[in-house]
């Protein structure tokens, strides 16, 4: 049997509190990793604070925004011509313009975020960024597109008329496609790296942290295919994975934090550290010092990450090494 619009909206508005409520216990946890746990001695990551928050707000404001239309909806407005899906309807209606900016405005935060981890682990490579950029630009026009159609649609279109669905269609493309290409590129890197200093040290992979940007940007990057699949069949069950991808993208950002923050995800090291988080790795005629300025030593030969920061810089070279050479060193913010 195929949902209406007033069932859709009430399995959706259930179905983001779970979201919701999981996501505000992960931002309290990232706000303690953030603040709390890190070096003594490093300044907090104020970007990466403020983002959080930007994002935790937003989530809070667009749940408060459907909880106050399943309210007018089922409660205020339910003896009017059409009921509850007539509401739902009303595309120009305030709550639903006010709650599509919301939406539009998280995403597009969401994506810079991956745009900005991507244009640092390459580090700082414009270059390898301008198509992303080129994305995340349109994402923008396709977005102020959607809510100005929003406010111009005539009162009896619904959600899937044409003059809303090319923008929309396009919006939810761009912003699939600009995840996609920054995940694949993050990924690329840090694989590239992980095999170059392999070369140097067994013992030493970066894969954990590889898998983690990978699967984080899956979740999302599947949840986006699958409501782009379902608005394309003109299914109101949309609104579920719509109203869900709110907190969806809050938890996909602060997770990662999270589980690099907690050591949950770490660096793992065979060989011996120093007491001062520094790695040596040591091969014939040639000798590298890599700092890993975020992650300190664990009594069992791991590095657990302090906070969301993942930074990966050179040195120096070991004076009484002459066949010491540069290597490729990821130096940047992972997350």
């Amino acid at each position: 049997m195929a949902f209406t619009a007033d069932e859709s909206k009430l399995v959706s508005i259930f179905i983001q509190t779970l979201l919701y409520g999981a996501y505000t216990v992960v931002f309290g946890l990232t706000y303690w990793v953030l603040v709390y746990r890190r070096p003594k001695g490093r300044p907090i990551n104020k970007t990466m604070l403020s983002i959080s928050i930007v994002m935790f707000v937003l989530g809070t404001m667009h749940i408060a925004v459907n909880y106050t239309r399943i309210i007018k909806a089922f409660i205020i407005l339910k003896n009017e011509p059409g009921g509850p899906a007539a509401f739902f309807n009303q595309l120009s209606e305030f709550t639903q313009i006010f709650g599509s900016t919301i939406y539009v405005a998280q995403t597009l935060i969401g994506d810079s975020v991956v745009l900005f981890r991507c244009y640092i682990v390459w580090g700082k490579r414009v270059s390898v960024i301008i198509f992303p950029i080129l994305l995340l630009l349109g994402s923008t026009v396709t977005g102020v597109g959607i809510l100005f159609s929003f406010a111009k649609v005539v009162p009896e279109a619904d959600i899937f008329v044409v003059e809303l669905s090319q923008w929309i269609v396009s919006f939810f493309s761009m912003t699939l496609a600009t995840n996609i290409i920054c995940t694949g590129l993050v990924a690329y890197r840090i694989w590239s790296i992980n095999r170059q200093t392999a070369k140097l040290s067994s013992g030493h992979s970066m894969r954990p942290i590889m898998i983690l940007v990978i699967e984080s940007g899956a979740i999302y990057s599947a949840t986006l295919l699958t409501l782009l699949i379902l608005y394309k069949a003109d299914s109101w069950f949309q609104y579920v994975l719509l109203d869900a991808i709110s907190p969806i993208v809050g938890l996909v950002f602060s997770m990662i934090i999270l589980r690099i923050g907690l050591g949950i995800t770490t660096i793992r090291e065979e060989t011996d550290l120093a007491t001062t988080s520094t790695l040596h790795f040591s091969a014939p005629k040639q000798s590298k010092h890599i700092q890993l300025d975020s992650f300190k030593a664990a009594p069992n030969s791991e590095l657990q990450a302090d906070e969301s920061m993942f930074t990966m810089s050179t040195v120096h070279h070991d004076p009484k090494s002459k066949g010491a050479h540069e290597l490729p060193i990821l130096d940047g913010d992972l997350v």
